[in-house]
């Protein structure tokens, strides 16, 4: 796929999988988003370069507690400044336990750091939290930034 092309591709592999966006739990939304990340390379990226990158990344954002996942996009033929990002976002209102979580990020640069991405992810206490609950709003979203 091209990295214009992520949101549909994602889309498609998500109801292959038999799941609904809008549905997601965040340990849905995760295992999703890092099985594409897995298995459906940006062919217009180079991985050598951190082309194709993921994050993950929480905080307080105005009335909710976000929980976020975006795969960033470097097309190798491009400059810095056109890169992209597919993000899927997972949004509940916060208690006070969530508001007590300070902000956080960890980058994933290649398919050879999942395993320790995931794990990571799976022990942050932010997705400790929220991991089974179901969200307020779900979106998935592709930009340029």
């Amino acid at each position: 796929m091209k990295s214009t092309e992520s949101r549909e591709e994602f889309e498609k592999f998500v109801t292959e999988a038999g799941a609904v966006v809008a549905e997601f739990k965040p340990i849905d939304a995760v295992r999703l988003f890092l099985d594409f990340y897995q298995q459906e390379r940006a062919e217009d990226c180079l991985l050598e370069s951190e082309g194709d990158m993921l994050l993950c990344q929480w905080s307080i954002q105005g009335q909710f507690f976000v929980f976020n996942l975006t795969r960033q996009f470097v097309p190798a033929l491009a400059p810095v400044q056109h890169k992209s990002q597919l993000s899927l976002t997972c949004s509940v209102s916060p208690t006070p336990a969530l508001e007590a979580l300070k902000p956080g990020a960890k980058w994933c640069g290649s398919p050879d750091d999942l395993p320790a991405f995931e794990y990571f992810i799976g022990k942050c206490p932010a997705f400790l939290a929220i991991g089974k609950l179901k969200p307020d709003n779900v979106t998935l979203t592709y930009a340029m930034v």
